[in-house]
């Protein structure tokens, strides 16, 4: 079952749409869902031209294919979500896929802020850049995600991963500052630069491919390990939190 939604031009194009409905269990029994405007509550079709093709019995057998110019005005699509199949062929907005635990949300342009926030299961995919607090925890939370995958093909903001509990987030650019602080367990990957990974994180691994800027001081240095071909220094810590993480980088700069 495929249902297409494709965002009708709005006269006051500014106001984020709330889309938390937006997901495809929802979808099972039809369209008569809504999403909210602002303080209006509006009806799908509102704001979509709605096609439905194809039956299905199970959330994982429905895909939502969302389109058109304002898809980066919807908040909240895919939170709770538990299997099924959402693209979004164009950007994002904020805290798409919040705490889902299955399926997957594939991206075809770039995802605002807390992308994957909190998520337990299920996989993300974002072929463009995601914004600050991507796979985060929400602000004075004390878990990020916690289980699942988050894969990003441009780059990353500030405090990727932050508190990250579970799962694997893989970024294929550069990250911004504090990647994998508090981190507790998981996997990060950070195929670019970076500033500060890891600070204070207690477990885990995280890997970056590029130059580590700022380097905390409270690592300790173990040596050498060849990983995916490449020649990465090894440290463990973050000791000023005794903690027993992995931190793997290919370089590093102090802070002078």
């Amino acid at each position: 079952m495929r249902v297409t939604l494709a965002m009708k031009p709005a006269a006051r194009s500014f106001i984020p749409i709330e889309a938390e409905s937006i997901i495809p269990k929802n979808l099972l029994s039809g369209t008569d869902i809504s999403v909210w405007r602002g303080n209006r509550e509006l009806r799908l079709d509102e704001v979509f031209s709605v096609s439905v093709e194809g039956e299905a019995d199970r959330p994982e057998d429905v895909e939502v294919v969302i389109s058109g110019d304002g898809t980066f005005r919807l908040k909240r699509v895919g939170e709770y979500m538990d299997g099924g199949k959402i693209t979004i062929l164009g950007d994002i907005g904020m805290h798409c896929g919040n705490f889902m635990s299955g399926g997957t949300i594939e991206i075809h342009g770039s995802a605002d802020g807390w992308l994957g926030r909190e998520m337990a299961g299920g996989s993300i995919i974002c072929r463009g850049d995601a914004a600050d607090y991507c796979a985060s925890g929400y602000r004075g939370g004390r878990k990020g995600m916690t289980g699942g995958t988050v894969e990003v093909f441009g780059r990353a903001g500030v405090f990727l991963a932050e508190n990250i509990a579970g799962g694997v987030v893989t970024v294929h650019g550069d990250a911004g500052d504090m990647p994998g602080a508090e981190m507790r367990s998981g996997t990060l990957i950070i195929h670019g630069d970076c500033g500060r990974p890891a600070a204070n994180m207690k477990g885990g691994s995280c890997y970056v491919y590029g130059t580590a800027h700022g380097m905390i001081p409270t690592f300790r240095k173990i040596g050498t390990i060849q990983h995916d071909g490449q020649m990465l220094i090894h440290f463990t810590g973050d000791i000023a939190n005794r903690g027993k993480g992995n931190l793997f980088v290919k370089d590093y700069r102090y802070l002078e």
